[in-house]
């Protein structure tokens, strides 16, 4: 038996899942509020004539129903199927004023309410709601949706007329009188016995159907408010057991409803099973009309709370309701919304340190800031590459990465920026670049018969995404208000030492094979990347080194140092002055990010 919301104010009866009392449109999320059973004849003894909200509309099954608009005509005894003429009265209730479509199985009609009765369906005035009130007493005056005082105004409604019935719940959700913002289910489902034929009718409000498929920030929406609707669903005992796709939906003007109740489950009681199954299937069908794909992985273009709605939702044991998803939706929406405004400030120096003669690092720093309707759209490409390989080997392979990525930056990565035509997987790109000049230093490499290389650490910062590509000894550190992270992991023979606990990484800085290195560019022609990918906010550095830095002073110097200077610039000199106090025993790279507020 379902239950019912008890009004502290004036003890009428609502539906489950009302927020407003329809009588007196008290608000019930101010108190506790008592749930009572309602047995579902009550809503039928208030109808006017025959008319029953989820039951027969006849009271004599064979009874011949005569049409009342006198421009018509009663259906012959014995007639086909045929459709009925404007101005036909169904079930005393729904005036038929066009018909719309037909076939040897069904018709469709426009009809509205006729009669003066308080028991009229009505629909919200107020333009952020629309819910439809379908009447459950003749006191009902105010939206149980949003409280707006209900006028006169009535919905647009279509009739399907069939020789059988459409589903066989149908009587069952009509009974229910459903009234949310986000659901449009049928209103009224009668059977009537014409010119000694039975035919069966659902009146519907009308909706429209989804024709495209909206653009992320539309999409974001209907995942929010389809999940508050099926909350309001579940806890009226109605269910669709997992089966949700588009056919499901509609929409009403811009606003997405859950429309489709064929195949539905009532159980005044939801299970977990299948309310779970629900939730579950909803994530997923947003999640493949952005994506295209059935199955979750992490998506490089999506917010972290984005990622994280789809992570839960589509794995077990998920969120534990729908109002959980509808609001995780809500605040991935929020970041689309009020995008994070930051800028980047930098500063970068190179040196050739104390005990060397050449300086055989290079960098990289590319930074391009659009600001279109205040909004901050920066990118920036940063790259460290610490040559190896002697006098005119080290410098060409490390000038040959620098030169290699600046030139694909500035001939695919920059114009899309601009130009905005097509999204690009920031991470993928990186990749592609840091692969495409591993390809440039073995051709030099093969020509000149040397065994020129680098190492390589690269930064893409796109808005406050931040990507990290890797390869060798040089570093990236995070310096935040918890202090100093490596995002980096060293491949290096030292740093497989300290992994397994053979030596201290105190022990590493002075290692006799610490400049030993398995993984560099120009090694092999398909160079393993590693990569990380971190959220970034104001306040947050991003520092890039070699390790002429890194080998030469703690990270905890570092951080003190980074923290202590006035600007990224005073923080890399600042840096390179230590090193070499230090002993300065290789050449030295830094370049040091700070996200700003724009």
């Amino acid at each position: 038996m379902p239950e019912g919301i008890l009004c502290p104010q004036c003890s009428t009866t609502n539906r489950m899942g009302a927020k407003f009392c329809s009588a007196c449109g008290y608000d019930l999320s101010k108190s506790e509020l008592a749930t009572i059973p309602i047995r579902s004849e009550n809503s039928l003894k208030t109808l006017p004539l025959q008319a029953t909200f989820g039951g027969s509309m006849s009271n004599n099954p064979r009874e011949t129903v005569k049409l009342s608009n006198r421009d018509t005509q009663p259906l012959e005894r014995g007639a086909t199927f045929n459709p009925r003429p404007n101005g036909a009265i169904f079930g005393d209730i729904f005036l038929s004023t066009q018909l719309i479509f037909t076939d040897d199985t069904q018709h469709h009609y426009i009809v509205h309410q006729i009669g003066e009765t308080n028991l009229r369906i009505r629909i919200c005035p107020n333009p952020e709601c629309g819910a439809i009130n379908p009447p459950i007493q003749d006191t009902a005056i105010f939206c149980t949706d949003c409280g707006t005082t209900l006028g006169k105004a009535a919905p647009k409604l279509f009739l399907i007329e069939t020789q059988f019935q459409l589903y066989p719940l149908v009587n069952e959700v009509t009974k229910k009188v459903l009234s949310h913002k986000n659901v449009r289910a049928p209103i009224a489902a009668f059977s009537e016995s014409l010119a000694g034929n039975v035919r069966y009718c659902v009146v519907k409000p009308i909706i429209n159907q989804i024709e495209k498929q909206p653009e992320t920030r539309l999409l974001l929406e209907w995942g929010t408010k389809l999940a508050y609707g099926m909350d309001y669903l579940h806890l009226n005992g109605v269910s669709f057991n997992g089966k949700i796709d588009t056919t499901r939906l509609g929409l009403v003007d811009d606003n997405v409803v859950w429309a489709n109740f064929a195949d539905c489950v009532i159980n005044e009681s939801a299970t977990t099973q299948t309310k779970n199954a629900d939730i579950s299937a909803l994530a997923g069908l947003i999640y493949k009309l952005l994506t295209g794909k059935q199955q979750y992985v992490h998506e490089p273009l999506f917010s972290d709370q984005l990622n994280t709605t789809f992570q839960i939702g589509l794995s077990s044991p998920g969120f534990s309701n729908a109002i959980e998803l509808g609001q995780s939706f809500e605040k991935a929406l929020m970041e689309i919304v009020s995008p994070i405004v930051v800028d980047y400030h930098s500063g970068r120096r190179t040196n050739v340190g104390i005990a060397r003669s050449l300086n055989e690092d290079s960098l990289l720093l590319i930074e391009s800031n659009r600001i279109q309707q205040s909004v901050s759209q920066p990118i920036g490409i940063y790259l460290v590459a610490d040559g190896m390989g002697g006098h005119a080997a080290g410098e060409v392979a490390s000038t040959t990465i620098v030169n290699s990525v600046a030139y694909k930056a500035f001939t695919d990565l920059l114009p899309n920026d601009l130009t905005g035509e097509k999204q690009i997987d920031y991470q993928a790109w990186l990749n592609e670049s840091v692969q495409a000049a591993n390809n440039e230093v073995i051709k030099i490499r093969k020509s000149t018969g040397s065994d020129l290389g680098s190492t390589l650490v690269a930064a893409l910062i796109e808005k406050n995404n931040a990507y990290i590509a890797h390869v060798g000894d040089s570093r990236a550190y995070r310096i935040d208000a918890n202090g100093i992270q490596r995002m980096t992991t060293d491949h290096s023979l030292v740093e497989r030492l300290v992994a397994t606990g053979q030596i201290t990484p105190d022990e590493a800085r002075t290692h006799p094979q610490r400049n030993v290195i398995y993984r560099t560019i120009g090694d092999k022609p398909n160079v393993e990347i590693d990569n990380n990918y971190l959220k970034v906010n104001s306040g947050d550095r991003i520092l890039l080194c070699s390790d002429g830095l890194s080998g030469m002073i703690t990270d905890e110097v570092i951080l003190r140092i980074v923290l202590e200077a006035q600007s990224p610039q005073a923080a890399c000199d600042a840096l390179i002055d230590a090193a070499n106090t230090a002993g300065g025993d290789d050449n030295i790279t830094v370049i040091l990010i700070e996200i700003t507020n724009s």
